[in-house]
């Protein structure tokens, strides 16, 4: 029995040696071939002329960045347009501007002091949007954009945080309004949503001349790219395509959009009318008409917003970045003397609590948030669809994964996401002295860029109050 120990231990102390003997042997035949590869592949690199040179390709990309450089691949692939979610191009943003703490030469707020955030929207409008915060789910369209349960996990969200959706470029649904205690209908530039019984069960009209990624571009879908669900929804009939116009047939000059408001406001018994545009540099004018047009609402689409699936070319190089829209709105809404009577919304780039208290500070009434929302409504539900696809196949009507989408969670989550945002934007309105959100103003601001200090007219941080 021992000597049969004894040869069982011989046995397993030579395995043990042959098995340290043949990892030391690789790990250094594994270090020469590893040495030889780096080597060769230096020397390549070092002494090939660049015609032939794999170091090349980086070189590419400091000339040109990855992003350009797909992009080029994508166009010369299909001779068409490409089409983007938003520009990745930096512009200015709040992040240049910071809330001055009130501590001594003012106080805080006490903790016991309830903070104020709510939201009216069409302040003078027979029957204004009463809304429990001053975050709003942005129009993001249902068939061309999002799935039935992506749809209904927004609006379902909306109602558990006591804010609005909205219906975006894409079809009025029954099940939507049954979904949100408080709805917009956008009135767009083409033929659906025009049933006086789907604008009658509106909280609020929404008339959009644009948003970023089509700046009031017309466009044209041929019939035969819908599903018969779609088809319906749109109120397609066999053969007819689908046309968003440039301009809307019933605002021939600018002078007859109060004509439609006034329709509007009549046939809906008094709901906010409200105006969407892109943000130009001619802002100032456009304001001056939709103000002359007599509208409740103003919303503003910044440079920085995103949509689904619209030319590159139009994100990458078309309008103002939202806080310098924003800001200079809000002067002329200011000068004009009209924020009694007019609500002013922004978005585009807005995705943090601290963003949206900057905005109301710097003279919105609400803000719209669509991506940062998207990005909330997936949370625990990516990896059904990484790493093999974008998490947003589970969200789009024509994703690979919509149906593996848990809209449940996904409105549990974004209720989550608004609720803790309205809780960060209590404890900054109360680091500032203030009581209501809506209160929080341009003095409790200063700047700590020579950028945002000339946007927002804000004192840079180097320089005394006065």
């Amino acid at each position: 029995m021992l000597k049969r120990d004894n040869d069982v231990l011989r046995r397993a102390g030579k395995m043990v040696g042959l098995s340290t003997l043949g990892a030391a042997g690789i790990y250094v035949l594994g270090r020469l071939v590893f040495k030889r590869l780096v080597t060769q592949s230096a020397s390549k690199i070092l002494q090939e002329p660049y015609d032939r040179n794999i170091f090349e390709a980086y070189a590419m990309t400091k000339r040109m960045n990855p992003m350009t450089t797909v992009d080029t691949n994508l166009r010369a692939e299909s001779g068409q347009p490409v089409m983007s979610f938003g520009t990745p191009f930096p512009m200015p943003s709040f992040e240049g501007i910071r809330f001055s703490p009130a501590q001594l030469y003012r106080f805080s707020t006490p903790q016991d002091v309830e903070i104020d955030t709510a939201l009216v929207l069409g302040k003078k409008a027979a029957k204004p949007m009463k809304l429990d915060i001053p975050i709003l789910i942005t129009g993001m369209a249902f068939g061309n954009g999002l799935s039935k349960q992506a749809k209904l996990a927004a609006a379902e969200a909306a109602t558990l945080a006591g804010t609005a959706t909205n219906c975006g470029d894409g079809p009025f649904n029954a099940w939507e309004r049954a979904a949100a205690k408080h709805y917009i209908v956008q009135y767009g530039r083409t033929k659906f949503n025009r049933d006086p019984n789907i604008l009658r069960q509106a909280d609020m009209i929404e008339i959009q001349f644009g948003h970023c990624g089509w700046v009031g571009l017309g466009s044209k879908y041929a019939w035969r790219e819908f599903t018969p669900e779609l088809r319906k929804a749109f109120a397609l009939k066999r053969g007819e395509d689908l046309v968003y116009h440039a301009n809307f047939p019933e605002v021939p000059k600018p002078q007859d959009l109060g004509r439609l408001i006034t329709d509007l406001r009549n046939l809906t018994g008094g709901v906010p009318i409200g105006v969407k545009i892109t943000c130009g540099h001619d802002i100032e004018r456009d304001l001056a008409l939709i103000l002359e047009g007599g509208a409740d609402v103003i919303t503003l689409d910044g440079g920085q917003a995103t949509s689904h699936w619209s030319p590159e070319c139009i994100h990458d190089n078309f309008s103002l970045p939202t806080v310098s829209a924003l800001c200079r709105a809000a002067r002329f809404l200011d000068k004009e003397k009209v924020r009694d009577r007019v609500s002013l919304l922004v978005e585009g780039g807005l995705e943090t609590p601290g963003d949206f208290l900057k905005a109301l500070a710097l003279g919105a009434d609400g803000v719209e948030i669509g991506f940062v929302a998207l990005v909330a409504l997936l949370h625990n539900q990516e990896f059904k669809a990484l790493p093999y696809e974008p998490p947003a196949q589970l969200l789009w009507y024509t994703g690979r994964y919509k149906n593996k989408f848990n809209r449940k969670e996904g409105a549990k989550y974004l209720a989550n996401y608004l609720r803790a945002c309205v809780e960060e934007m209590r404890l900054m309105t109360r680091g500032v002295g203030k009581t209501a959100l809506r209160d929080v103003s341009a003095d409790d601001l200063f700047a700590i860029d020579e950028m945002s200090a000339k946007i927002a007219n804000l004192p840079l941080h180097y320089q005394s109050s006065p």
